[in-house]
């Protein structure tokens, strides 16, 4: 039986590990994962548009995303001692992430379901009131990212692992925190070509015609989960290789954005 101060067994990976890391994350998390398939059903169903592409798949890839987001705060705290993982303080993180998860996904879906813009949305006083109450929500979902990340480096058992995972949600969190703000002041995450989702990627919607920091966003978010996964199947060398490109990218792509050039112009 685990000690209280013994470190989570997660030596298997089970999914009955990582929801003792944190049933409320893990909760949380495959909810997200529900809904995000009820929207990809409803995307088949009801054909409006907005931003030339179907109105419910903003919404159903946040979701995705964010349920992503939430399983991967399980696999890392599955790594702390008991007593951290299920003291106060991450308690008390926990479900203030979760609350500002759930506020986020309820405005962007509401937005979506009337066609309207959830982001850079300043139509009225409220519309920017609740627009600026996301961005903190999510700027804390970061921060709390990275409280993470540090408690992993400083209280899990020493390894690889445990070291590509801290540094990935450091990084993670003060990177995606960066690209957010700039988003933020440029009111827009186009910068030049259409305005439009319309010509954009398959799938991800990123901006063919000019630049888009969605691109650097995605790649800083998802340091997190590169490195980690990359230290766990390649060791420590390849978990240095994927921290090296990856901050490469995503440095990259931000300034390509910045300077209204196309990840990939078709």
């Amino acid at each position: 039986m685990t000690s209280p101060t013994a470190p989570a067994d997660f030596s298997t990976g089970t999914m009955a590990a990582l929801r003792r890391a944190s049933p409320p994350l893990w909760h949380a998390g495959l909810a997200c994962l529900a809904v995000f398939v009820v929207l990809l059903s409803a995307a088949a169903i009801d054909q409006r548009q907005f931003n030339g592409i179907n109105l419910w798949i903003k919404p159903a890839k946040f979701h995705l995303s964010l349920g992503v987001l939430l399983l991967t705060q399980c696999f890392a705290l599955m790594m702390l001692p008991e007593a951290v993982r299920h003291g106060r303080m991450a308690r008390t993180l926990t479900w203030t992430m979760i609350l500002a998860t759930v506020f986020e996904l309820a405005y962007i879906t509401f937005r979506a379901a009337r066609g309207e813009a959830s982001h850079f949305n300043q139509t009225s006083q409220l519309a920017g009131l609740l627009y600026s109450a996301m961005g903190l929500g999510a700027a804390w979902m970061m921060l709390v990212t990275i409280w993470i990340g540090i408690q992993v480096l400083r209280k899990a058992p020493g390894s690889g692992l445990a070291l590509a995972t801290g540094a990935g949600f450091i990084l993670s969190g003060i990177l995606t925190l960066a690209v957010g703000f700039t988003l933020g002041g440029m009111g827009s995450h186009w910068i030049g070509g259409d305005q439009t989702d319309a010509t954009g990627l398959p799938v991800m919607g990123w901006s063919t015609t000019g630049g888009d920091l969605r691109v650097a966003h995605f790649f800083a978010l998802h340091l997190m989960q590169a490195l980690p996964l990359a230290a766990w199947t390649g060791g420590n060398r390849a978990a240095i290789a994927a921290a090296a490109a990856l901050l490469a990218v995503a440095a990259f792509t931000f300034v390509q954005a910045l300077d209204g050039l196309p990840f990939i112009a078709l």
